[in-house]
């Protein structure tokens, strides 16, 4: 069976998924200070105008709005 994409790829994605993960919490939250740190990144992402429909960081808003509120309704 033939791999949908190739190796090269998946490389490119995972080198673009660990520099945006650096920056972006995109993983369960563990603690208050991911916590905090997540609400910031979120923060500044809508003062950006990310929330807006078609924005390229709407998708990111939304994930991240999620895993935020998946940490708080844990709490």
């Amino acid at each position: 069976m033939r791999a949908v994409i190739d190796q090269r790829i998946v490389e490119d994605i995972a080198d673009c998924f660990r520099e945006l993960t650096a920056i972006v919490p995109l993983h369960a939250i563990r603690n208050e200070t991911e916590y905090d740190r997540a609400v910031s990144i979120l923060n500044a992402l809508l003062d950006a105008g990310a929330a807006e429909e078609g924005h390229q960081l709407a998708d990111l808003v939304d994930i991240l709005g999620s895993i935020i509120g998946d940490y708080e309704d844990a709490q």
